[in-house]
């Protein structure tokens, strides 16, 4: 069943037209749909594409993760002082720790991928939907929920991976301590993320590895809430600014309005953000992880880790984004090839 896709104007907004023209009929594709690829080719080369990304910037990660769990400033005085911390007392394995346990986590960008795109085609083809941005963000808040079945064990493990050799300083109170404990006991054999692994297993059971879910939700499913109209939206005015430029690019929009959209999101989200890491490694119930957090923290949830974090997200939706879209032009099928929009 194909799905071509007409882009139609209402205002500021662009909208989706569900019809089935030849696809000869198709003189623009700004947006490549489910139906308009090659799947066998779409998915490795999506995977590879974000997966290099998600590589790259890791680090950021970790700083974020330790900028998040320290209280106030008692470890680091802000984001290049922990970079640079780590850099000359971990070196690169110290801003790499965990990184292996993520790896699973390529399933994440599988099972997104997959949720997005389906949902998009069949709010647009079942239901009748047609606000680009009304289908993409509920379909990125479905994919992202999704997706948590994967990502949240894998990130609690790399969590407590990160902060291991300094645990006490992220760790304060004796009764959050119970995975450090066992770690530091001797107990289990194996690489640390194995440790962590029975660790976690061993404190809490297998709803250890899920401590923090609806948290952890509550942080992706809102911020794709926010990334998908915004991202949608800076095109739109960037198309409506350059109206008479004949040999504008849609790539390059695209660039510019996922990195804005990145960070929109990230700002959004960011005290959920402290709250979902502090719930999962401090090993906390939710309302004393909220008292806590409002008692020594005050104002300062709202940019605690932020830097690392904004820089992370923004860059991260921009190339992930440029990657996704120049992928999906690469498997569009052969009868939509002359439509493509660059």
């Amino acid at each position: 069943m194909t799905s071509p896709f007409e882009p139609l104007r209402l205002g500021h907004e662009e909208v989706v037209k569900c019809t089935k023209p030849n696809p000869a009929n198709v003189t623009e594709l700004r947006v490549v749909e489910w139906d308009h690829m090659n799947l066998s080719k779409f998915y490795p080369m999506a995977l590879t594409s974000t997966w290099t990304v998600r590589t790259a910037l890791y680090p950021l990660a970790v700083l974020r993760s330790r900028l998040q769990l320290q209280k106030q400033t008692t470890v680091y005085r802000g984001t290049f002082d922990a970079f640079f911390s780590i850099a000359k007392h971990e070196g690169a394995r110290g801003l790499y720790r965990g990184f292996w346990v993520t790896v699973p986590q390529i399933g994440t960008s599988f099972i997104y991928s997959t949720v997005y795109e389906k949902l998009r085609a069949v709010l647009q083809q079942d239901y009748g939907w047609n606000s680009v941005a009304g289908i993409s963000s509920l379909a990125g808040g479905a994919a992202s929920f999704c997706s948590q079945v994967i990502f949240v064990p894998t990130d609690i493990i790399a969590q407590h991976m990160m902060i291991y050799n300094y645990a006490e300083k992220f760790i304060a109170s004796t009764s959050d301590q119970k995975v450090l404990e066992y770690l530091r006991s001797g107990k289990g054999s194996g690489t640390l993320g194995l440790r962590v692994i029975k660790a976690v297993y061993h404190s809490d059971g297998l709803a250890g590895f899920y401590r923090g879910f609806w948290a952890s939700s509550l942080v992706y499913v809102p911020s794709c809430f926010v990334f998908w109209p915004v991202y949608y939206k800076i095109q739109d005015a960037l198309k409506h600014l350059r109206h008479q430029e004949k040999s504008s690019s849609l790539l390059l929009d695209q660039a510019i309005a996922a990195t804005i959209g990145g960070a929109v999101s990230t700002l959004a989200t960011n005290p959920m953000e402290v709250f979902r890491i502090r719930l999962q490694v401090h090993r906390t119930s939710y309302k004393e992880t909220l008292d806590r957090m409002i008692r020594n923290e005050g104002m300062t949830i709202f940019t605690k880790g932020l830097p690392p974090r904004l820089l992370s997200n923004s860059i991260y939706s921009c190339v992930v984004m440029v990657g996704y879209e120049i992928v999906k032009r690469f498997c569009v099928l052969p009868e939509y090839q002359h439509a493509v929009k660059w």
